[in-house]
């Protein structure tokens, strides 16, 4: 399926505009355009069938209907929630990264406050751990970080929690990061903890290198387009198996293949364009999609167009912008298709590399409003990060669904005015299954 089938998909199904047909082919374009959303549902039906796995047990699956977008999301206790107000402004994405548009500084400021509380959680855990040396540090790698927005802050808000913390920024692109390094040098918290490295993400054994001996790595990441998130997750597997927490976007500019030159050195290093966006987005030699062995399972079952196209149609359909004009039917469909494709990534970690994964969402960013706020969080099955992550969400899972059921049955009780009798009682108010947040 092209690019213009895809956009002639998702347009707007009534009223005119330059891009509509003319008035002697809409009735045909109309057919055109819902077959091909027939398509596209067909497809995330089959893949949805018999439910998605659950991520805490892989090869169990969960309740799942068809529409299904629950996707957890991240509480941050109030104890642990930033007071911007009362923070050095230079550490502000607001102020300090001079964002200008009130709603997306404070989406950049919620993302910021859900790192900022889970890699806290992961520091603090590590370092309570008794085999956890006194000496141990710890490197935090902000992968693709871009102008500074999120290592800025995260460096400045956990000096104060260890003094073996270390910062290494990494961007192929050395003018962000020489604003990030103007912005850094004028907090001292900041100059003293925090690096740059000009490396592309897939130059896997450089950046490794600039992590010193002594230290473990945690990697992070907000927003690295296309297949600069999977690069990070490959990253982090890089560096010893390192805990991993990221906020992936524009899933589509993955599906561009990145530029190889054969035999322009002895290594045969892959050639990109370090400052074409679109060849820096797109997947490296290492990294095929889908990228799990569930997916690849699923579509196989399709058997129409083959695994690399269907692929494809899910990344783009997934990619789908929303704005006042989406319907909320389009907004499902991109919703659906965003959660198969993170859960593709997180089950290629959890497969392939023996970690324990969880998919949350950023606080405040409604999937149908708001397309980027997922977080992939992974450690490795066995660690003091992964069984942090485990043991609370279990935890958390039977309370809120029991809080929830308790809030369902007052609300019965409300309604109908008098007391209420077993009969009344839905067991399925008190399923595991039934919630819809996650905290540490």
């Amino acid at each position: 399926m092209t690019p213009v089938h895809l956009f002639l998909l998702f347009a707007a199904s009534s009223g005119r505009n330059e891009d509509s047909p003319r008035e002697g082919n809409e009735s045909r374009w109309r057919r055109r355009t819902a077959k091909r959303r027939q398509r596209v549902d067909a497809l995330l039906d089959l893949i949805e069938a018999g439910g998605l796995p659950d991520l805490m047990q892989p090869k169990l699956t969960s309740k799942m209907t068809r529409g299904d977008s629950l996707v957890p999301t991240l509480q941050v206790p109030t104890s642990s929630k930033i007071k911007w107000e009362e923070v050095d402004p230079l550490l502000d994405p607001m102020q300090g990264g001079k964002i200008r548009d009130f709603e997306r500084g404070m989406r950049k400021r919620a993302q910021v406050e859900s790192f900022y509380y889970l890699l806290s959680v992961l520091i603090g855990a590590q370092q309570d751990s008794k085999a956890s040396s006194k000496d141990s540090r710890i490197t935090i790698i902000d992968a693709g970080c871009g102008a500074g927005n999120l290592v800025i802050a995260l460096a400045g808000l956990l000096s104060s929690q260890s003094d073996n913390l270390r910062f290494l920024a990494v961007d192929v692109n050395q003018h962000a990061l020489n604003r990030l390094e103007e912005r850094a040098n004028s907090v001292e918290e900041c100059s003293k903890m925090l690096e740059t490295c000009c490396a592309d993400l897939g130059d896997y054994e450089y950046i490794s290198s600039k992590i010193p001996l002594n230290h473990t790595a945690i990697v992070v990441s907000l927003h690295a387009c296309g297949a600069a998130s999977d690069m990070a997750m490959n990253l982090a597997f890089r560096c010893n198996k390192a805990p991993f927490i990221i906020c992936p976007c524009c899933t589509a500019k993955s599906l561009t293949k990145r530029t190889v030159l054969p035999n322009t050195d002895e290594t045969e290093k892959e050639y990109i364009e370090p400052f074409a966006s679109f060849r820096r987005s797109g997947a490296s030699f290492d990294i095929v999609y889908p990228r799990s062995k569930w997916l690849n399972s699923k579509l196989v079952q399709s058997n129409r167009i083959g695994i690399e196209e269907e692929y494809s149609i899910l990344a783009k359909v997934a990619d789908l912008g929303l704005g006042p004009q989406t319907s909320a039917e389009q907004r499902l469909t991109q919703r659906r298709a965003k959660k198969i494709v993170e859960f593709d990534r997180l089950l290629s970690a959890s497969d392939n590399e023996g970690y324990s994964v969880r998919l949350m969402r950023v606080m405040g960013h409604d999937p149908l409003v708001y397309s980027k706020g997922d977080l992939l969080v992974g450690a490795e099955q066995g660690t003091v990060g992964a069984n942090v992550l485990w043991i609370n969400q279990m935890q958390h899972k039977r309370i809120t669904a029991a809080i929830d059921g308790l809030g369902r049955m007052i609300q019965r009780i409300s309604a109908m005015g008098r007391g209420i009798s077993a009969e009344h009682v839905n067991k399925q108010d008190f399923s595991v299954d039934n919630f819809d947040s996650f905290v540490i």
